[in-house]
């Protein structure tokens, strides 16, 4: 009588195991991938705004990113979590020494030096071959205020491994209660909308996509 009912309750945990790694892990994930930006040549951040006289734009060519891209046997992109993006304040210019002056002041760099994107929550959606939308919500901090937000970028695998990412996003000076920049004693004041551009180029860190 008793080998049955070992048997029988050796089944059940076998069956509740499976199940819960069924439920733990994207279906059909075969392993996760570390990706980051490099050093030099690893994508741009464009922030465009208007003034009373006329547009203004300010670049950064040195962002930072890293997190993990989950594919599946088929080199499909399932998830993307661990996820963080900064850049250095003082690395957005406009080639204007006295503009690039009233944005760093705007921004407090010399306290809060960094601008952060902390990933909490993500929607992998395949558009086409290699070409996915990525819904992100997360914690994005500007001048030490940070506030949730929803980011669609889209992504594309290429040839060489590497992905390509891109999205705009549009904010505002009074999300981040930042008093707008103005010119010539308030003569020029900027307005309060502003759209950031992204295109991010991420490389393979760790090599763990095919077992």
């Amino acid at each position: 009588m008793k080998a049955p009912y070992l048997f029988n309750r050796l089944a059940t945990a076998l069956f509740l195991c499976s199940f819960v790694a069924a439920w733990s892990f994207p279906l059909g994930l075969v392993a996760q991938s570390l990706y980051g930006t490099p050093t030099k040549g690893g994508g741009t951040v464009k922030v465009t705004g208007t003034s009373d006289l006329q547009e203004w734009s300010l670049t950064s060519a040195a962002p930072e990113s890293q997190g993990l891209f989950g594919f599946n046997g088929e080199n499909q992109l399932l998830s993307v979590s661990s996820f963080r993006f900064s850049l250095k304040a003082e690395s957005l210019k406009s080639g204007l020494r006295a503009m690039d002056r009233k944005a760093y002041q705007t921004l407090r760099s010399e306290k809060f030096p960094d601008i952060l994107f902390v990933l909490d929550s993500v929607v992998v959606v395949p558009q086409q071959t290699d070409q996915y939308l990525i819904h992100a919500t997360g914690g994005l901090t500007i001048k030490g205020v940070t506030q949730t937000i929803s980011l669609d970028l889209v992504a594309k695998v290429l040839s060489d491994g590497s992905i390509a990412v891109r999205g705009t996003k549009e904010l505002r000076f009074s999300d981040f209660y930042m008093l707008l920049p103005s010119f010539i004693g308030g003569a020029i004041q900027a307005g309060n909308d502003l759209k950031v551009a992204i295109a991010l180029t991420y490389n393979p860190q760790v090599s763990a996509r095919r077992q």
